[in-house]
């Protein structure tokens, strides 16, 4: 059987198209230990301003590509650029990390720093196997560990995951209703940012993850409460 030429110009571009894909699907899953460390090794740096970064792989940058262009390097940068401080970040997120898994590592850590920031976004992962009751009961924990003055967001717009859309605003609802209990913390609304700001471009290659683009947007989000 002959092959027409138009045929194989579309396999290969077929081809070229899997392979790139594959790549950059292995580049992220070998991103999570690399941001790891880096920030390990950033929480050395001194600074006039510490900030404390809380959550999960968003928190990480994975997507970005370098983990200090994820929503944490951009609020570092912008508290620099307004402030003329210098910002020690202390990053405790965790790739993975659901509400029981912030509950367990990094809320037991508040205590032993004294940050003059804090942000975080936890719960995203929570979403798969999403239960309402559930998640209501988990983020009350999550909110009685954070001290005053903390920045909490709600869930970012799932729109690459149809399934999750729905419980995703089902979740930052419940994020704000709670958040009414303790006044002294500041709700961020990020499902309301990533929703005004969605792209088809905005998307690391496992069609989860924001990348560089829709980082800035989980940073807008934050600093338009911390800079208020």
């Amino acid at each position: 059987m002959k092959v027409s030429r138009g045929l194989k110009v579309l396999l290969i571009i077929t081809g070229l198209i899997i392979v790139i894909v594959l790549a950059a699907l292995l580049w992220l899953s070998l991103s999570v230990n690399k941001y790891s460390a880096y920030w390990v090794e950033k929480s050395k740096d001194t600074g006039e301003i510490t900030y404390l970064a809380l959550g999960d792989s968003a928190a990480q940058g994975i997507g970005a590509t370098n983990p200090f262009k994820g929503y944490v390097g951009l609020i570092a940068k912008n508290i620099e650029n307004k402030n003329g401080k210098s910002v020690r970040i202390v990053n405790i997120s965790k790739t993975g990390a659901k509400m029981d898994d912030y509950l367990k590592d990094q809320a037991p850590v508040i205590a032993t720093l004294k940050p003059d920031i804090i942000t975080i976004e936890i719960g995203a992962n929570d979403i798969a196997d999403f239960d309402a009751t559930a998640f209501r009961s988990k983020f009350k924990k999550v909110l009685q560990t954070l001290p005053d003055g903390s920045f909490v967001s709600n869930m970012p717009l799932f729109n690459s995951r149809p399934g999750s859309t729905e419980n995703g605003k089902q979740a930052s609802a419940i994020v704000e209703e709670e958040l009414h209990q303790y006044p002294n913390l500041k709700f961020v609304d990020l499902q309301k940012e990533t929703q005004e700001n969605q792209s088809v471009f905005g998307f690391a290659p496992d069609l989860f993850h924001p990348n560089n683009l829709s980082y800035k947007n989980w940073a807008n989000a934050f600093l338009k409460k911390i800079n208020n």
